[in-house]
């Protein structure tokens, strides 16, 4: 699926984009067509009218073409919303792989290209709006982690866990918004699944307790099935958000609950879309898990 010629010197930005695009080709088409879509608008930004530039951005829009219409029924490729959320979910696992790890005290060379990676690929979440100040923030330290220990494996130094301290033990602000080239950096490809094991993923948020000592996170979203449009549970009643227990007659779940959220949250995403037969299918699959019928 690859074939992507090498990337001029006036474009030598979106290098990182490539790299990562090549890496997901025979693996996971839709961060393989996004990646490649982000490169491409980036890259027009910097040079779009040398012949090297030109060669380069037809050759990516040609293949860019080639992959949506060999998977124009994949939503995720050819809906923004849905796009969004499976690279977001994708970064996230990523992310909180390499910061267990980090933690943990486990530093190798997957660290380094879990955190590398979910950092370039928070960029991609900006082809479909302004990122959330969480995100931003997941974005800049994972970048920042990367080349810290790329660095120190680099220069034969054992890396400090978690996020960067100033002498008064505070987070080091001036560390993370420190910038360094991160050219190429020799090491392998991840496991395709390295986060099997973990525990599933929180509903809702993860806010950091002390912002001022630790780095924010983002939040740790489970997503639904990604083929389907998300939405926003903001809209959802206050009774459905908050954390329920049984029912008043006993026989409902946590999970019955949970189930009901997921049929909402469809519903309200057929709504953005105009779809009224969609949305009423899974209201009335959500009333029904909520009947017990």
């Amino acid at each position: 699926m690859s074939g992507i010629p090498d990337v001029p010197p006036p474009l030598r930005a979106v290098a990182h984009y490539i790299k990562i695009a090549n890496e997901y080709a025979s693996r996971d088409v839709v961060i393989y067509y996004w990646t490649l879509y982000y490169a491409i608008q980036h890259g027009m930004t910097l040079d779009k009218s040398s012949p090297p530039a030109i060669q380069f951005l037809t050759t990516l829009l040609a293949t860019l073409e080639k992959v949506k219409k060999e998977n124009h029924g994949n939503d995720a490729v050819t809906q923004d919303i849905v796009a969004q959320s499976y690279i977001e979910n994708h970064a996230l696992k990523l992310f909180n792989y390499a910061d267990k790890l980090d933690k943990e005290g486990n530093f190798g060379k997957n660290v380094v290209k879990a955190f590398y990676t979910s950092g370039h690929l928070f960029d991609i979440l900006s082809t479909f709006g302004e990122l959330d100040e969480n995100i931003q923030s997941a974005k800049k330290y994972a970048k920042w982690k990367a080349t810290y220990i790329h660095n120190c494996l680099k220069n034969g130094e054992t890396p400090v866990a978690g996020p960067p301290k100033s002498e008064g033990g505070n987070l080091d602000e001036d560390a993370l918004n420190y910038q360094t080239t991160f050219d190429n950096p020799t090491v392998p490809t991840i496991p395709q699944q390295p986060y099997n094991n973990f525990p599933p993923q929180p509903y809702g948020f993860s806010q950091p307790t002390n912002p001022i000592n630790t780095v924010p996170h983002p939040p740790q979203r489970s997503y639904p099935d990604p083929s389907i449009p998300q939405t926003s549970t903001s809209n959802l009643p206050s009774t459905m958000i908050s954390n329920p227990g049984a029912s008043s007659s006993g026989t409902l779940t946590l999970d019955d609950f949970m189930e009901a959220r997921k049929y909402v949250k469809y519903a309200l995403s057929a709504l953005d879309y105009e779809d009224a037969k969609t949305a009423i299918e899974n209201m009335t699959k959500a009333m029904q898990v909520l009947q017990k019928k």
